[in-house]
């Protein structure tokens, strides 16, 4: 659903509602009730409900429930859900990024760690991942304040741009994947029995050892280390100075095809019986050592007992003499 421009907007391209809504050259509703709603009202109720509840708690009858008016009434300001999360997305994305450091990598950590800050504000933003090509003006500012923190990079724009992507990315999926409000605690607690040692061989005993039992602080770490990571990739990129290896894509009925599941299955079973082997050859290692410790140590015993017969000898010789 597009509207006529505003007095002032003759030029402005002909925008779906909610993103000529958020560029400020939507036509406003001038009739019916009085105007006890605005857009941005309605917005920062939404947001509100996200906060509290998840993006699945936001509906237009909970979202009308919360601001006292009818449901129908919402529509002369939004046209529907869809249009009410872009605006939700772009209000949340409103990002300053002071840019105070004095190099790239200071300068674009402060710019990932404010733009994290917001996912930690509105957890839910991690459900609305961001677009290729951002369209709303907040999310256009975020990619705007990494290109001034890249400024002084030796790079084309045209590679900031993936850059900055991959950062984006990595915020937005970092936060998903740290957050455990899905998670079932009866599950979390059966995970060690259930992830085992024949079928996950290397994660079983990390998960033993209470590898998802994270704090705070360890998603501190963790993210800060997963981005210092990125920033050493790109830092080396850079020195690198050459044109990266190009990469193709692969059909997505490769997952589904037979030579290539019965292939993995082929390479898995290898792993299997590699791991088998290994373990064959440990316990033959183990085995061997201490048969071997036990030989020394019997040796060591008998040329102890040697000494002492020969030290008694000597000493019955001696004492003989001296008579």
């Amino acid at each position: 659903m597009t509207t006529e421009p505003e007095a002032g907007h003759a030029d402005t391209p002909d925008l779906p509602h909610a993103h000529a809504l958020t560029w400020g050259v939507a036509a406003m509703p001038h009739r019916g009730p009085k105007r006890e709603l605005s857009t941005e009202r309605i917005v920062e109720a939404a947001i509100e409900l996200a906060d509290a509840d998840g993006l699945d708690a936001v509906s237009m009858g909970k979202l009308a429930a919360r601001l006292g008016v009818a449901p129908m009434s919402l529509y002369r300001y939004v046209t529907g859900k869809d249009d009410l999360l872009l605006l939700m997305f772009d209000s949340a994305s409103e990002v300053t990024v002071p840019g105070a450091g004095s190099t790239w990598r200071e300068r674009l950590r402060e710019w990932a760690m404010f733009v994290r800050t917001s996912y930690d504000a509105h957890p839910w933003l991690a459900d609305l991942p961001p677009s290729s090509t951002p369209t709303t003006p907040n999310r256009l500012a975020i990619i705007e304040a990494g290109l001034a923190a890249l400024e002084d990079v030796p790079a084309p724009d045209r590679m900031k741009l993936p850059t900055l992507r991959l950062l984006l990315g990595y915020i937005a999926l970092y936060s998903k994947a740290s957050s455990d409000a899905a998670v079932d605690d009866e599950v979390r607690r059966a995970l060690p029995e259930l992830v085992t040692d024949e079928r996950f061989p290397l994660l079983a005993p990390a998960v033993r050892a209470g590898i998802f039992e994270t704090t705070e602080e360890d998603d501190a770490s963790g993210f800060g280390f997963g981005l210092s990571r990125l920033f050493d990739g790109i830092e080396r990129w850079v020195e690198r100075d050459q044109e990266d290896e190009p990469l193709d894509r692969l059909p997505p009925g490769v997952l589904q095809d037979k030579q290539v599941r019965e292939a993995a299955k082929l390479v898995e079973k290898a792993r299997a019986d590699l791991r088998a082997v290994e373990a064959k050859a440990a316990d033959a290692v183990a085995k061997a050592a201490e048969r071997l410790r036990a030989i020394e140590a019997k040796a060591e015993a008998a040329a102890e007992r040697d000494a002492a017969k020969a030290a008694l000898k000597a000493a019955k010789a001696e004492a003989k003499a001296r008579k």
